[in-house]
């Protein structure tokens, strides 16, 4: 059945399956499917990239992958690539015929691994510290493993790659963003032993040309949820949008005792505490082709060419006297509830930390200051705009998503709370002109989208949606609400972790995919064109899908896809978005006809023809604005966390999921 209330969607692939292409032959692809993106690895082969949410030994270990020739290996996370017939693609959902007929490769993105401290990762010595070559997400600065277990069959874990963005180069215009074709992945969060030291855990860049994966430090080891970039309106800076736990560490005491000790109480007289959540929206500038001292670097140095080695993280502040935007309310707070258009404007304020290139366990790390004054305005109500204030955790920063539209430096923020809404950053340009290296401010604004409201009246379920009715979920008839846990029904959105803005000819509109272990199946939206004039108008959100869920009928017979996964009913989660419509687009839009990235340079143009070439971001993201949403394809990740038996679990391929596509109709 591919037919859902607002459009159809297709499985591409399927965790447990098996590559039978000549290139990697009997791989096997690894669940469960979280961060992904795609792009055109040539004129006719879409290569679609997906990670596994895999935690090793701390859960469902999967099988070893070997890298660097040196015999290193990791458990845990895989990246993973699958390339499609571009043409069959295009036509997939015209047809019922399945996804193994247009299907070309399949492998490993990455094969050589780079540590924080620019070194090869090499083998984990098992009687003592790995003094060359750590993984240093697993260890201490002195490459002492401090993980609560130890992988079975390979050196390394990594851990929990959870969302991530496909950034290819100069997409914003002719030398603007980053130089190389770049996926960026993140370890989210990590369970270390009890009383042990360690370093956290970072961004990945991976430079698609190279198949390299270096660890990132530039932006803090707090470990991530999503990062993407945001157009950074000059040639000579990248901007990345940053969200994520800050800090999500398992048995981290030990390092926060260790702040206290060697850093004395914050200026409040408070100790520091735990920095989990204690975190406002934050970006990243990185100056082009400089080392962490800010002097030249060499040319072939890919962190430093993508302005990933000089930078500085910038924190979102706002005036938090009674008198200011938010009337002195902490973010969690001042959505509680709030209306579609609310206006609070700040600033994006530099702190004082700043990478160094030295490899420092996670006290001396810029997690700890969202705790701290802003830099600049001592004495003053201004404060970061953190979830709960600074001193407990608050609500999670999930997924955001950039602003593509031209002009723009502008991202989407979710929240855990099941709130979003738009940041927007004002005279970039301008700013980084007059900085020398960085500004100490940027002028910024935020836009409530949806608040903590209910929302059962914004939401159509076209006809569909219903519920298994249960005791356990009180009043709970359809999708319109969900049942958390057991006796919790919930009318907002619950835990809203998945979030992806597609932008089309008619407007931006937001993918929304929860993520709250809702017993009756975790649901997805789509949104109506987005809209942030304070009108009285909210959003409405289109059910697209559900699934899961323990007191789902099909997950409490049993049903798993491959036959025989099923572990017993269970949670399942939508994760995961890709708009390919910019690279799947044919000719017909007479406005991208008239530009000069349309069309294959030195051919005729025939009706039919693909309206871009491969390895040129910045049309892809012109085309993507030509297409309306109901002429999109869109990637979509479901995962599937109870289906850890059979195929999936004897392939060692962690937990199941799929892949698919979905074109609306809204």
């Amino acid at each position: 059945d591919d037919k859902f209330p607002f459009g159809d969607i297709k499985p591409l692939f399927t965790v447990g399956e098996v590559n039978m292409c000549e290139e990697n032959h009997g791989e096997v692809y690894v669940g469960v499917p979280d961060g992904m993106g795609a792009y055109l690895f040539d004129d006719d082969t879409l290569r679609i990239v997906v990670q596994s949410e895999s935690y090793g030994p701390l859960y469902y270990e999967s099988y070893p992958y070997f890298v660097n020739g040196n015999g290193a290996s990791f458990t845990g996370s895989h990246v993973q690539y699958t390339d499609f017939d571009r043409e069959g693609l295009a036509e997939f959902l015209t047809h019922a015929g399945p996804a193994s007929d247009i299907i070309k490769g399949f492998g490993q993105v990455a094969t050589t691994y780079y540590n924080l401290a620019g070194q090869l990762v090499g083998k984990r010595d098992p009687d003592g510290p790995t003094v060359y070559g750590a993984h240093y997400s697993n260890t201490d600065a002195e490459g002492n493993y401090a993980v609560a277990g130890y992988p079975t069959e390979a050196d390394w874990l990594m851990q929990s790659l959870c969302s991530s963005h496909l950034e290819e180069a100069h997409q914003w215009g002719p030398g603007i963003g980053l130089e190389d074709d770049m996926y960026i992945t993140n370890e989210e969060w990590m369970t270390y032993a009890p009383g042990a030291e360690f370093v956290g855990i970072s961004m990945h860049a991976m430079d698609l040309a190279a198949k390299e994966d270096w660890a990132v430090g530039s932006v803090t080891v707090s470990g991530f949820e999503k990062i993407v970039e945001v157009n950074p309106q000059h040639t000579d800076y990248v901007i990345l949008a940053l969200s994520g736990y800050n800090g999500a560490y398992n048995n981290g005491g030990a390092e926060v005792d260790a702040r206290n000790a060697e850093y004395g109480p914050r200026p409040d007289g408070s100790d520091y505490v735990n920095p989990e959540n204690v975190c406002p929206a934050r970006i990243y500038v990185g100056m082009k082709g400089k080392m962490e001292d800010g002097s030249d670097a060499p040319e072939d140095d890919f962190l430093a060419r993508n302005g990933l080695r000089y930078g500085k993280v910038y924190g979102f502040a706002v005036d938090m006297s009674e008198a200011g935007p938010t009337g002195g309310l902490f973010r969690d707070a001042f959505h509680k509830p709030r209306d579609n258009g609310e206006q609070v404007d700040g600033k994006f304020i530099a702190i004082d930390w700043q990478w160094d290139g030295e490899v420092k366990n996670f006290r001396h790390d810029g997690a700890f200051d969202f705790q701290l004054p802003v830099p600049g305005y001592d004495g003053t109500g201004m404060m970061w705009w953190n979830a709960n204030g600074y001193d407990a955790s608050g609500s999670k920063t999930e997924h955001l998503s950039p602003d593509t539209r031209p002009g723009k430096t502008a991202f989407i923020q979710g929240s855990t709370a099941g709130y979003f809404g738009h940041y927007y950053v004002h005279g970039v340009t301008e700013a980084l002109d007059a900085a020398g290296d960085f500004p100490s401010e940027l002028d910024a604004s935020y836009f409530v989208y949806q608040g903590e409201n209910d929302i059962t009246a914004q939401i159509n379920l076209g006809s569909d949606g219903l519920y298994n009715i249960v005791p356990e979920c009180p009043g709970a008839e359809d999708a319109t609400v969900n049942c958390d846990r057991d006796y919790s029904v919930k009318s907002t959105f619950e835990d809203i972790d998945g979030l992806e803005i597609i932008a089309a000819s008619d407007g931006l509109y937001a993918v929304l995919q929860e993520d709250s272990g809702n017993d009756l199946g975790e649901r997805m939206f789509i949104s109506s064109a987005l809209e942030h004039e304070k009108d009285g108008n909210e959003i409405n959100y289109h059910f697209m899908a559900m699934s899961g869920g323990q007191y789902n009928t099909r997950m409490a017979a049993g049903v798993g896809i491959p036959a025989t996964s099923s572990g017993g009913g269970g949670s399942h989660e939508f994760s995961g978005v890709i708009d390919l419509s910019g690279m799947l687009a044919k000719k017909g839009s007479k406005k991208l006809r008239k530009t000069k990235k349309a069309g294959k340079k030195g051919k005729k143009e025939k009706e039919g023809d693909f309206l871009i070439n491969a390895h040129d971001g910045e049309a892809r993201r012109m085309a993507e604005h030509l297409v309306p949403i109901n002429d999109k394809l869109i990637a979509l990740g479901l995962q599937s966390h109870n289906l850890n038996s059979g195929v999936v679990s004897a392939f060692k391929a962690d937990r199941g999921g799929q892949v698919l596509v979905y074109q609306p109709d809204i």
